[in-house]
């Protein structure tokens, strides 16, 4: 991500320059000569995300990106792996030296509870903030930047359950195959992925057994895996009973708690009406959770897709 951005910096793209030359002899009236160029908005608060150190946090790609913009950069550490975050701070300070750079581009600030944020946020000097992570801790640094005396942007990237829509034609003729696949993916990494694909919609019937049956089979051969925080695990179980209160699921797959941050999948099913009726299934839950929405049919399936919040991803299986 660094060296793409340097890239990006080196030619010249980062400016986004345009020039519409001066036309004095235009009619009804001359134009001036009118030149654009981007301008770097200001320091950048970012807070990285706890289950990639590296590729979302200290460095990662919102530093990375308002590097490249000119804007200093002061990171919030995340308190699942501080350790890691000053190890990359401490690169970038070598870089910096190396690069004869002003000291202040780059700032790291560690430990502290949820008032440390909320002071960068409100910093009179911060002009705009990056975050990777909850829906409910991005919705209130969003609030934050808006209540400002001078509000500012907010560039978030928050929770999605990156919906996957099996359609009949290849439900009917791999359904079991997209139902094995489908369990993979659910359970790489313990679920801790960003994208990870926590919903599947399928249209009622032998195609949705088959998929059904074949996740199912696949995830009881699933061992335990260990999260990245004690948190993460607290919260996957806390989402799982979330779940499993809303009363018109029914358990596939039951999620074992483990020791310490041993987590194992759980799956559950509901029709697409009692989808439609219930909010509480649509909030991620991070980790390997996944629920199967079995609509009646394409309408239905419609709806569901219209009745969704922003997602990172969205995968159609299709066949001919």
């Amino acid at each position: 991500q660094l060296r793409m951005f340097a890239t990006h910096i080196l030619e010249g793209k980062f400016l986004d320059a345009r020039h519409d030359a001066a036309l004095p002899d235009r009619t009804p009236l001359p134009r001036s000569d009118l030149r654009m160029i981007q301008r770097s908005i200001g320091p950048v608060a970012v807070f990285g995300a706890s289950n990639f150190p590296l590729a979302f946090s200290t460095a990662g790609g919102d530093t990375a990106s308002a590097l490249a913009a000119g804007c200093p950069v002061v990171v919030r550490g995340h308190h699942a792996h501080p350790g890691t975050a000053e190890v990359v701070a401490a690169a970038i300070a070598a870089a910096i030296t190396a690069c004869d750079m002003p000291a202040g581009v780059f700032s790291l600030i560690q430990g502290g509870g949820l008032e440390v944020g909320q002071a960068l946020v409100q910093h009179p000097l911060i002009k705009a903030v990056g975050f990777t992570g909850s829906l409910r801790g991005g919705r209130a640094l969003f609030d934050l930047c808006a209540q400002r005396p001078e509000p500012i942007p907010f560039f978030g990237e928050l929770g999605s359950i990156n919906p996957v829509f099996v359609l009949p034609a290849a439900a009917s003729a791999r359904g079991a195959e997209i139902g094995a696949g489908w369990a993979a993916s659910l359970t790489m990494g313990a679920g801790q992925f960003c994208t990870n694909p926590g919903v599947v919609v399928v249209t009622d019937g032998s195609g949705a057994d088959a998929f059904r049956d074949a996740a199912v089979a696949a995830l009881y051969e699933s061992p335990a895996q260990t999260t990245l925080t004690a948190g993460i695990a607290d919260a996957y179980f806390d989402g799982r009973d979330r779940i499993a209160r809303a009363g018109c699921t029914r358990a596939l797959v039951s999620s074992d708690r483990g020791e310490a941050r041993r987590v194992t999948p759980a799956v559950f099913e509901v029709s697409g009406t009692d989808w439609l009726n219930s909010d509480a299934l649509a909030h991620e839950v991070f980790g390997p959770l996944g629920i199967i929405v079995r609509v009646a049919d394409a309408d239905e399936m419609a709806a569901v897709a219209k009745g969704l919040d922003g997602q990172l991803t969205c995968t159609l299986q299709m066949d001919a």
